[in-house]
């Protein structure tokens, strides 16, 4: 299963409000310029509050929405941008366990190339604690640019301490990959994994 990170409806709604809030301003300038100036006030806080209202619920929803977790064998997609986790592997070393996780990582996109550079990748627990990615040279880098379409098969290690009960893999856009890329519109998507308000989704490893 490929689980996407915001709907249509959430790019549909955007794109209405923005269309909405631009006529709006638009409409109260020629207006204002015609000096009728109840009109245009009267048109500037009806577009005002519309956008207030739509502001008030990608918060709202920001905030209430349950953190989403991705179980192994599913795929989540940050736009274009894919990963899934396919098996884990534990390995005791003293009082630590080096978790090897082999993902898959492919491109939804179909006319552009994708990566992750930027990215900062590594594991949490139950406690809130972090672990690093280890480096190892041995594996595809996670981080290899992509062709449209294009997949790739590799393998994260991170070395945890052997008391983590519950581990997960932080996966959004301010984990993985460089945001500056991403519109600023696509930040007020209704429900969308770029709202800094929502709980970031989480792939579940142990």
């Amino acid at each position: 299963m490929i689980i996407h990170n915001d709907s249509e409806l959430g790019a549909l709604l955007t794109l209405a409000i923005l269309f909405f809030g631009f006529i709006g301003i638009a409409v109260s300038v020629v207006l204002l310029l015609s000096k009728k100036f109840r009109p245009a006030a009267i048109a500037l806080l009806v577009t005002v509050t519309g956008v207030g209202l739509y502001a008030a619920v990608v918060i709202a929803v920001g905030m209430l929405t349950p953190q989403r977790v991705i179980n192994i064998g599913e795929s989540y997609c940050m736009d274009i941008w894919c990963i899934g986790i396919e098996r884990v592997n534990a390995m005791p070393r003293g009082n630590e366990i080096v978790y090897k996780v082999d993902v898959k990582i492919f491109s939804d996109a179909n006319t552009v190339k994708i990566s992750a550079k930027g990215a900062s990748v590594y594991l949490v627990d139950e406690q809130g604690r972090r672990f690093e990615l280890m480096d190892d040279p041995s594996v595809i880098p996670f981080d290899t640019p992509l062709e449209p379409r294009q997949s790739i098969e590799t393998s994260l290690s991170f070395v945890v301490a052997a008391d983590a009960q519950h581990l997960f893999l932080p996966c959004s856009y301010h984990h993985i990959g460089d945001e500056s890329w991403i519109p600023f519109w696509v930040k007020l998507y209704y429900g969308n994994d770029a709202n800094y308000l929502r709980k970031r989704t989480m792939l579940r490893v142990l």
